[in-house]
């Protein structure tokens, strides 16, 4: 894995050409432009690294070519972001992948983190987490605890008090399964349910160790650059006073090391599933002795001269101490959202010298981090204490054995819907955090409205006869969600700052929380009332799922919820298809940008006449693939309104979840079981498949946009790749620059001290010389790239004179700057801001395009702070030229400007037809390296540095 020094001493190629791969996760030989045999690992795993060619191009016409001066290498990162299995079995494998597709909702809970208004942060190791941090981390919690009562539903309810207790009700419960719970000692209730409350707790280590194991396999310290950053930082001479000044949350050299979720909060998270298990047994352990059969508690359980709560005192404290280690768990999350030396230990620091005390408060950093491992490890001591204390008093027979009553178990009644509710206030309460929403008012809103809704639930009597305290209950809930929608909507528009630009219009972080919940409830979902059609299911040519009084109960909530779906299904499906024909059924002649020395065909803005696009009268053949390319991806590029409506229907799903206080009719669930079961066939499908062909994980797009940004919100999301994507690219950067100030580079550069290392580092940066670094990155590698160059820039407020910038094919401008404006948003990448693109136009950035044309300019210097530099600002050369390009074309479905639609110094066209030297096709997402204008844009960039 060391790579010799002597590599970049030599006299040779003076520009490194650093190519950069996409989603599509582009082989290392395609990625170079030479055959699959014609490549070589340079630093490299079997997960990804530095890749270079063996064999240079040999057509010296072939615009692919690279001249003398230049070396090219491939970066490849798929792979951190695609690893399955492993070397487990096929069967081993297919689980891997399932445990993959069920913390789906943990990374959108991530990717909510980071929606949110990030601050400034300092330069000293520390973080500030901002507003909505704590809201966020227990919403986190809340997915954990959702995920427990439906595995819990599923081992308690349905297998350990409904199918033992009356095997006549499963008829497809495996016979070793009974034969089991029929031994001697294992015969009666309670012995049963303390063992299946095992199996959430399973659950919950499998999700540990999944996490786990892929954190300390992905994360930034297995190279240990992360650590050499830190060192170049706290040696460069950067005082206290300087450290301390706000800088971009990319700049900042921890960003990408800095521990957020880690070992504590997985601690945590296991000990809230352990004091859950104990909670919900003690309760059922309490009651269910008392309760007939049917799954409500009855008035006479807590009538005092019957209540079983003193008689059984032992589960009532059992219950109670757990029920007090929920709530100590949840004040420890909402302790930890930051990282940051407070109180004794800063005053401490005035006693040490300035240029030492970032290296210092670096330790006490570490001190905090440790002394919250140990106090997580020693709640989960306790947690496991409890549980196991509540299990062996359950398991006990206390001589009221009843079975033939079977109620379900009473633990899990409403305790999904109770956990549900709390998700889906924390969820609609962060629509108002970036719109500026007071967080007293919509905490105060959200309360309220969740009260009534409880009490209006609990009070409905059975007959469904609304009470006049159920009505008022209901009216006040209702009352509330129409006052949170006003404040969202209305609050903002007193303030100047415009959430046009802003993902959903500054509500990105709720949204995201909602799609987030939707995802983890459809999953439980599936799996509680799949087991139930399962175990139900009388075999046969066609199995029948029965879903007849007196059969399988489940807990309300995921029978609502899965009555739902469908419906909410059959409406998007409607939905993205009327748009789909309104937009489809014409051809219009959308504006492109000016494609120097190629082919595209290309429409001015001048051509819309009163604002609307024009339509094709009469083209060539080839005229109309290109034009219906640009129709099709002008299609794709509406996905940010309709993930806003997906948002919008499965909140409306979880409220009819909640607030129905009985089932849906047998007869509605039973027309959405077929929809349901096609779900999870489709999941169980292509889970199958990528275990016997690939190491992709499920939706594996998705999967590259989720696992970008760090960890930070739920500790059992899928590992950050770009951790150890960032800091290997910054030191690939800096060793090839350093190559020609360091002489003797095989003696002298071994003995530098590390003083002498930062400031050669900087000096390699910030001062003009030979060797230059050109950045070449497609689609989602551009987001790495410009993640590289300000972990570059974070020393220097002068700009980058040796490093350049080529992206194509990107999304910078019209997504990323949209839903994470602090780190790559206008203000951070120094361009114009862009709108959302439009449902209903037939161009769906027409809005934007007119605006853009109608400013001046392409974005620039921010006077505001020079402090803060600007992407565009490091990236600017001393004769004010900019070393930056971008490559877009209107048949890409995923590439936009970075800058601006009108023609500006950023951006320009690239074919919509090629590669040129092969059959004639529509250019869309891929293929931009071979276009004329790669090249061209490549020997501009060199000429620019």
């Amino acid at each position: 894995m060391a790579r010799s020094p002597s590599i970049f001493a030599q006299r040779g190629p003076s520009v490194l050409e650093l190519r950069i791969h996409g989603i599509k996760n582009t082989p290392p030989a395609e990625m170079l432009g030479v055959a699959p045999g014609d490549v070589r690992p340079d630093q490299a795993d079997e997960n990804g690294g530095f890749y270079v060619p063996t064999v240079d191009p040999v057509d010296p016409t072939d615009p692919a070519t690279p001249p003398t001066v230049i070396r090219r290498e491939g970066y490849s990162w798929g792979m951190l972001a695609r690893y399955g299995g492993g070397a487990l079995v096929v069967v081993g494998q297919f689980f891997v992948q399932l445990a993959w597709l069920l913390i789906l909702p943990f990374g959108l809970c991530n990717t909510a983190y980071w929606t949110r208004t990030i601050p400034d942060q300092p330069r000293t190791g520390e973080w500030n987490a901002g507003r909505g941090a704590a809201s966020l981390r227990v919403f986190a919690l809340g997915l954990t605890l959702l995920y427990v009562c439906a595995l819990a539903s599923v081992s308690l309810d349905l297998i350990g008090t409904q199918c033992l207790a009356r095997p006549a009700l499963c008829p497809a419960l495996p016979g070793w399964v009974t034969a089991f719970f029929t031994t001697p000692g294992l015969d009666h209730r309670g012995i049963r349910i303390a063992l299946l409350s095992l199996v959430p707790i399973a659950g919950v280590l499998l999700l540990f160790f999944v996490s786990h194991q892929a954190r300390t396999r992905y994360e930034a310290g297995i190279f240990g650059t992360v650590a050499k950053i830190r060192t170049a930082s706290d040696l460069s001479g950067v005082t206290d006073e300087q450290g301390a000044t706000p800088r971009r949350p990319l700049a900042t050299d921890g960003f990408w090391g800095i521990t957020r979720v880690k070992l504590p909060s997985e601690l945590l998270h296991t000990a809230a599933a352990f004091f859950l298990m104990a909670l919900l047994l003690g309760w059922d352990g309490v009651f269910w002795s008392c309760a007939p059969a049917g799954v409500d508690l009855p008035p006479q359980c807590l009538d005092p001269a019957h209540t079983p709560l003193l008689a059984k005192w032992w589960l009532t404290l059992g219950a109670v101490l757990a029920a007090a280690g929920l709530i100590a768990v949840v004040a420890l999350v909402v302790r930890n959202v930051d990282t940051t030396v407070r109180g004794r230990a800063e005053r401490a620091m005035h006693d040490v010298e300035p240029a030492a005390r970032t290296a210092r408060r670096h330790a006490l950093i570490r001190l905090e981090l440790r002394k919250r491992e140990a106090v997580a490890g020693w709640v989960l001591l306790a947690a496991i204490v409890v549980y196991v204390a509540v299990g062996v008093a359950v398991a006990l027979p206390d001589g009221t054995e009843a079975e033939e009553r079977a109620p379900s178990f009473l633990g899990l009644v409403i305790a999904p819907s109770i956990i549900l509710g709390v998700l889906l206030a924390i969820a609609l309460s962060a629509l108002g955090w970036r719109r500026g929403v007071p967080r007293w008012l919509s905490i105060l809103v959200v309360a309220v409205g969740g009260v009534s809704l409880l009490v209006a639930v609990v009070s409905t009597p059975k007959d469904l006869r609304l009470a006049p305290l159920t009505a008022a209950a209901y009216g006040l809930a209702a009352l509330c969600a129409v006052l949170l929608a006003v404040l969202v909507v209305f609050w903002p528009m007193g303030r100047r700052r415009s959430f046009a630009y802003e993902g959903w219009r500054g509500t990105g972080p709720g949204v995201i929380m909602l799609l987030s919940l939707g995802g983890a409830m459809l999953l439980s979902t599936l799996l509680v009332l799949g087991t139930q059609c399962a175990l139900a299911s009388t075999g046969g040519p066609t199995p029948v799922c029965p879903l007849a009084p007196g059969g399988l109960t489940t807990p309300v909530a995921y029978r609502n919820f899965g009555g739902t779906v469908p419906v909410l299904a059959v409406v998007l499906l409607l939905f993205v298809l009327v748009v789909a024909l309104l937009r489809m059924r014409t051809t219009p002649r959308l504006t492109t940008p000016e494609t120097v020395g190629g082919r595209a065909l290309r429409e001015p803005l001048r051509s819309y006449r009163d604002g609307r696009v024009p339509q094709v009268k009469s083209a060539g053949k080839l005229d109309f693939r290109m034009l219906n390319a640009r129709r099709s991806a002008a299609l794709f590029h509406r996905g940010e309104p309709v993930l806003g409506l997906l948002a919008a229907l499965l909140a409306l799903g979880i409220v009819v979840a909640i607030a129905l206080p009985q089932p849906l009719r047998p007869a509605l669930l039973d027309l959405a079981l077929p929809a349901l079961g096609l779900i999870s066939v489709a999941a169980v499908v292509t889970i199958a498949e990528n275990a016997l062909t690939t190491k992709e994980r499920p939706i594996g797009v998705m999967w590259d946009l989720m696992c970008f940004l760090p960890r930070a919100g739920h500790p059992f999301g899928p590992p950050c790749y770009a951790e150890r994507v960032i800091p290997e690219l910054r030191d690939r950067i800096v060793a090839w620059l350093e190559a020609d100030i360091a002489k003797d580079a095989g003696s002298v550069q071994d003995r530098r001290t590390a003083e002498q290392r930062a400031r050669d580092e900087l000096r390699a940066l910030t001062t003009w010389q030979r060797r230059k670094v050109v950045f070449s990155a497609h689609s989602l590698g551009a987001v790495l790239a410009v993640s590289t160059i300000f972990t570059l820039g974070a020393d220097t407020t002068d700009g980058l004179k040796n490093v350049g910038l080529l992206t194509y094919g990107t999304q910078l401008r019209a997504y990323f700057g949209r839903f994470f404006p602090e780190l790559f948003g206008p203000a951070a990448l120094g361009t114009l801001p862009s709108r959302a693109p439009s449902l209903w136009q037939a161009d769906p950035w027409l809005r934007q395009v007119v605006e853009d044309h109608a400013t001046p300019g392409s974005g620039g210097r921010d006077p505001v702070d020079r402090d803060k530099p600007t992407l565009r600002e490091l990236l600017t050369q001393p004769d004010g030229q900019l070393a930056w390009i971008n490559l877009w074309r209107r048949t890409d479905y995923l590439g936009f400007p970075d800058a601006s639609f009108k023609d500006n110094e950023i951006d320009r066209g690239a074919d919509e037809f090629g590669p040129p030297l092969y059959l004639v096709k529509v250019a869309t997402h891929p293929d931009y390296q071979a276009s004329t204008q790669y090249m061209t844009a490549l020997r501009d960039l060199i000429h620019r540095l």
